[in-house]
């Protein structure tokens, strides 16, 4: 805060504290040492010290995935009425496809660095159109034990994303892969309003 001029320095005590009230930390925590904290509070120390800056933009990296289910719930709930109250906008990156499903908008699918799908949540969801999202969706746990899961198992290594396969990079391992996918990149298209998928299944230019 000192060194972007947020606040005068006089007033840093109390803009930390508004800060800290709004992120669910008493007061007393002000004199506290890092170690005297616990895992949960120290994600919303993190989250405190993030908005210190006043972003518009705030880039939110495994944000819970070091914490137990119940915290975990917390804290989602925190960034989602900090969200609301502050009009932010998160870049949010997680592999728990139901925090994604939670707080997202707009989902991008990546795979070796590369984005294979992107659309809106209800799209991706309802209507998956990438065969590593498909598999993606296949693997998330259904608590309805009387539901069959039709898990898709992809076979062999993840390729090393220093030095990806030619061609799509997901065809050593996806079960649709043809010829075609091993030489040249599948183009980037819009197939629906809003939802964009690089793959070889479906029509390129």
């Amino acid at each position: 805060m000192l060194v972007h001029n947020i606040v005068p320095k006089a007033e840093v005590k109390d803009y930390v504290m508004d800060l800290m009230e709004k992120c669910g930390l008493r007061d007393y925590y002000y004199e506290r040492y890092p170690h005297e904290f616990s895992g949960g509070q120290r994600q919303r120390i993190c989250i405190a010290r993030a908005l210190s800056v006043k972003p518009e933009l705030v880039v939110c990296d495994e944000p819970v995935s070091a914490l137990d289910v119940s915290i975990q719930a917390q804290i989602i709930n925190l960034l989602k009425d900090l969200q609301r109250s502050m009009n932010l906008t998160y870049l949010f990156i997680s592999h728990d496809l139901s925090v994604v499903k939670f707080i997202s908008d707009k989902i991008g699918v990546m795979y070796l660095g590369s984005m294979v799908e992107f659309g809106n949540k209800k799209e991706i969801f309802s209507n998956p159109l990438h065969p590593y999202t498909k598999a993606l969706f296949s693997a998330i746990p259904n608590p309805n034990p009387d539901i069959k899961m039709n898990r898709i198992v992809l076979k062999g290594d993840i390729p090393s994303p220093a030095n990806p396969p030619k061609g799509c990079r997901f065809h050593t391992r996806c079960p649709h892969a043809t010829e075609v996918c091993k030489h040249i990149t599948p183009a980037y298209r819009e197939y629906e309003p809003g939802h964009y998928c690089a793959c070889h299944l479906y029509p390129q230019d």
